[in-house]
């Protein structure tokens, strides 16, 4: 009786031998925790070099997902020889997203195709309003009607900004914080305009269509953690909620960390996400991904962001499920995450979930040498890490507050938005250099302010700073030469290119004292001179013919000096 055996398979007929795979040294990284990132209609260039010159009849092309709107299609884009040594392929990308890409080789003119050995490149593709953002985070409950929002956004394009951050406008529950809503899908009755007919989603897009016409962008804040305890979801859908036996309406609050420990917001009830019925928890995640899908909608419609508010405490399942449903229905609308964890964690799933920015946090850094190493980190995960770092946050104190004094907010903005990776912003308030935060919660008559900001003028030089010059837009080319000075932040940053330039931001964080320091600037220029100079603050010019500066700055002051070789 013959044995009976399973099919043995078939090798490929030709021999798949890496032909130079061993040799070469690629200009970018492999392999998914080593991901890199670029930024959408930007020209992507890939290199591939070997020691040994290459062979006359190879070919080479990229197979890539980058021209697939969901990731999935490949495409084939050929390399091009630069040198004897050298294959460059140049592609820009079409669409926002995670993709990956290989290199392909044939030594027979394409008659046959040998894959590249190493694994597959991931790279993370923003949007292009991620380079350059400078947002400003408007307070709705004290900033009066849709109708002066709308007014208010000439203002506050004068002063550089290029996007709009607004706090959760939908229905304030009991205790009146927009981070405590009562209905997820409606808007706040107080932010309608007295008297008008129009619904409050119909005055939302009169305020959507001003943002448009001036060119800035809107960023919805979206709380997926949590609702008010008397929000229309504990009353109609009471088993979406996590359960607490200890509280007298049987639902789990939110908790926050304070230095007495663990503490209870009693005006938010935890959705819950995990619940033991499949059935449930499907209706649960279907609600809450439309909700989000709602805002980011309009979102989309500025060509802006969401902000995900406390996503570390987030469901990382539900977050899955979501980003890959926002980035299938909106690829373009940029992601800025309240995501505080640690450096792995982000490093896992900022590429899988899409994190185009994750908030900074300067104001934790009171001294100047903290806040110099917490720079120095912003730069050295800048290739896989990109942060938003305004100044202070609606959760913070104001400058003033956390500081010692208004004034620091020049070196402070400084600081946040040109010795950073290229995306930064101020809360309502700080332009007018209010000595308190502005309180977020509670229904309040709309403020008055200053006719003048204090601060306006010099935030809206920033701000053109940051957006004329690509050089603060990068990361890893941000040099300390202060020395380690104890009141004084010194960098150089190089301008890209072979040109001996570049800009010295220097900023003094004391707020009584002037101090001097001098800065050797001779890695950076060489040491011939004359090196011409220009404060692109106060507009002074000057020329220097070695290259040590010698600098005394004013208490709470700042320079940015526009260097080159003269």
């Amino acid at each position: 009786m013959p044995i009976r055996h399973r099919k043995i398979p078939v090798l490929p007929e030709c021999p798949r031998i890496r032909p130079i795979s061993d040799h070469l040294c690629r200009s970018y990284p492999v392999g998914r925790q080593s991901f890199s990132r670029a930024c959408q209609g930007d020209i992507l260039t890939l290199t591939i070099t070997a020691e040994d010159p290459l062979p006359g009849n190879i070919r080479a092309n990229l197979v890539t997902t980058l021209n697939s709107n969901d990731g999935n299609i490949w495409s084939t884009i050929p390399f091009v020889r630069d040198d004897a040594h050298t294959l460059v392929c140049r592609v820009t990308p079409k669409w926002a997203g995670l993709h990956s890409f290989r290199a392909e080789f044939s030594l027979d003119n394409g008659t046959s195709w040998l894959r590249d050995s190493v694994p597959d490149a991931w790279i993370l593709i923003d949007p292009p309003q991620v380079d350059g953002l400078c947002l400003y985070t408007m307070i709705p409950t004290v900033s009066g009607s849709l109708t002066d929002w709308k007014n208010d956004l000439k203002r506050i394009r004068e002063m550089g900004f290029n996007a709009v951050h607004l706090l959760p406008i939908t229905t304030l529950d009991t205790s009146e914080s927009p981070y405590a809503a009562r209905d997820l899908f409606d808007i706040d009755q107080s932010y309608l305009a007295e008297g008008s007919k129009r619904d409050g989603l119909s005055q939302l897009e009169e305020y959507i269509e001003e943002a448009k016409t001036l060119n800035i962008r809107l960023c919805f804040d979206l709380v997926l953690n949590h609702v008010g305890v008397h929000s229309t979801m504990a009353q109609r859908a009471p088993d979406w909620i996590m359960s607490d036996p200890d509280q007298q309406d049987g639902f789990k609050r939110a908790r926050y960390w304070s230095s007495q420990g663990w503490r209870n917001w009693n005006d938010l009830i935890l959705i819950d996400y995990e619940h033991p019925s499949e059935e449930i928890r499907s209706e649960i995640w279907a609600y809450m991904t439309e909700y989000a899908l709602f805002w980011a909608k309009f979102a989309n419609d500025t060509g802006g962001f969401v902000r995900f508010d406390n996503l570390h405490s987030s469901n990382p399942d539900f977050v899955q499920s979501l980003t890959s449903a926002l980035h299938s229905e909106y690829p373009n609308v940029g992601i800025i995450a309240e995501y505080f964890t640690d450096e792995t964690t982000l490093l896992h799933t900022g590429p899988k979930w899409g994190l185009n920015l994750n908030l900074a946090t300067p104001w934790n850094y009171k001294f100047v040498p903290q806040l110099r190493e917490y720079l120095n980190y912003i730069h050295r995960v800048s290739r896989h890490i990109r942060y938003f770092m305004p100044i202070t946050s609606h959760d913070s104190g104001a400058p003033a507050q956390e500081f010692g004094s208004a004034d620091s907010t020049v070196p402070r903005y400084v600081a946040a938005a040109l010795l950073g990776t290229g995306a930064t912003g101020i809360i309502q308030g700080v332009e007018f250099g209010e000595k308190e935060r502005i309180r977020f919660i509670g229904r309040e008559k709309k403020m008055t302010y200053p006719a003048v900001p204090r601060f306006a003028q010099f935030i809206n030089q920033v701000n053109a700073i940051l957006t004329d010059y690509p050089a603060f837009r990068r990361g890893e080319n941000c040099q300390f030469v202060d020395d380690g000075h104890p009141a004084i932040i010194a960098a150089f940053r190089k301008e890209a290119g072979p040109e001996e330039s570049g800009f010295l931001v220097v900023c003094n964080f004391d707020i009584h004292i002037p101090q001097n320091i001098e800065v050797n600037l001779s890695p950076f220029l060489g040491t011939n001179g004359p090196f011409p100079c220009t404060d692109l603050l106060s507009g002074e010019s000057q020329i220097f013919k070695i290259p040590y500066l010698q600098l005394q700055l004013p208490p709470c002051s700042a320079k940015v000096l526009r260097i080159s070789k003269g």
